[in-house]
């Protein structure tokens, strides 16, 4: 009895062995001869596809031979495979394993397989007599040919579709974080990164047909502010700067300190940027903020950082004339405009 036990397990084996290489030879090596060598009649055949079915070997081999070149190179792997002995030397095999489509197919598909087969030995062994073949996913195109190919096509698109929007969306995330380490948090201006970088990358002379315009401005009082008041009250006077700023210049504006504003103006003419400047003054006085101020202009030989130089050293000019007069030694601040 145990020999016999032995011998049949070693058959079921062999079934296992057999069904494994059928499938190894169909989507791996695409070589569908090796598969019709193992059939035998009376033959059954049910695939994929609605339209795959036959009760007929020749009919069956006719379109296994229409696989020969179709089948995309496929790997396969996590074979799982079960047999029972139906009659005697009549064995049924079923199988489930996961198919993938390799990279160089362009298609981007792994599908979770399952197939049937039935096997009768013979003097010449092993001969395959069923063979069913399904997957839990949807049914094979009529177009299709040994293989769910419009299925993998569409899984490659939709996968091209999820990658290009990640694309978008990094490239999204990576002009927001440009952003973010070129803006001033609080007040929405251009920073001194962003200052720096314009330095850095301007070349030592600028056409003549290019004017620059360089405003300083220097709040004063801003630690006074936020001594009697709290720093959320020093908070709202930057940003009621800034807002003055923009209204005036809606792209030349920097913070590039705490109580330090930049204009950077290329456009216009002198006479037009100085009454902007004086219209922006004008304003600032109004909302009861007082600031330093120096001012470069050049309509040639232009420079950033030589022109940030002598409006730095003019608003210093500026600041020091505010702090040495006697009206201003120590502004009074009026409560209600910091609350």
């Amino acid at each position: 009895m145990a020999e016999n036990s032995s011998a049949d397990e070693e058959k079921k084996q062999q079934v296992k062995k057999l069904t494994s290489e059928m499938v190894h030879y169909h989507y791996c090596s695409n070589k569908i001869q090796k598969v019709i060598d193992f059939l035998e009649p009376p033959f059954l055949w049910i695939g994929t596809g609605e339209q795959e079915y036959s009760s007929e070997l020749t009919h069956t081999v006719e379109v296994f031979s229409e696989f020969t070149g179709h089948i995309p190179p496929c790997e396969v792997f996590d074979e799982e495979y079960d047999v029972i002995c139906l009659a005697e030397h009549v064995y049924i095999c079923t199988g489930k394993m996961w198919i993938s489509t390799h990279p160089s197919t362009g298609m981007s598909l792994r599908v979770h397989q399952r197939i049937t087969t039935v096997w009768k030995q013979s003097d010449e062994g092993f001969r395959c007599h069923h063979i069913h073949i399904s997957n839990p996913y949807s049914e094979m195109e009529p177009s299709d040919v040994g293989f769910p190919e419009k299925m993998g096509k569409f899984s490659r698109e939709y996968l091209q579709k999820q990658i290009d929007l990640q694309k978008k969306l990094i490239a999204e995330q990576t002009e927001q974080l440009k952003k973010l380490s070129f803006e001033d948090s609080l007040t929405g201006l251009f920073n001194r990164n962003k200052f720096t970088m314009l330095v850095n990358s301007e070349p030592v002379e600028t056409a003549q047909t290019e004017p620059l315009g360089v405003a300083y401005f220097d709040l004063n009082g801003l630690k006074e502010v936020n001594d009697r008041f709290g720093h959320k009250a020093g908070d709202n006077f930057i940003i009621r700067v800034a807002k003055h700023i923009k209204k005036h210049f809606p792209q030349e504006g920097f913070r590039i300190g705490g109580d330090e504003f930049l204009i950077i103006c290329r456009e216009g003419t002198e006479q037009d940027f100085y009454h902007k400047i004086d219209l922006l003054s004008q304003d600032m006085t109004l909302d009861n903020i007082s600031s330093a101020k120096g001012i470069s202009w050049r309509s040639e030989n232009c420079n950033l950082q030589e022109q940030f130089d002598e409006a730095d050293q003019r608003m210093y000019e500026d600041k020091k004339n505010y702090y040495t007069s006697t009206e201003h030694d120590r502004r009074q601040y009026r409560t209600s405009d910091y609350h």
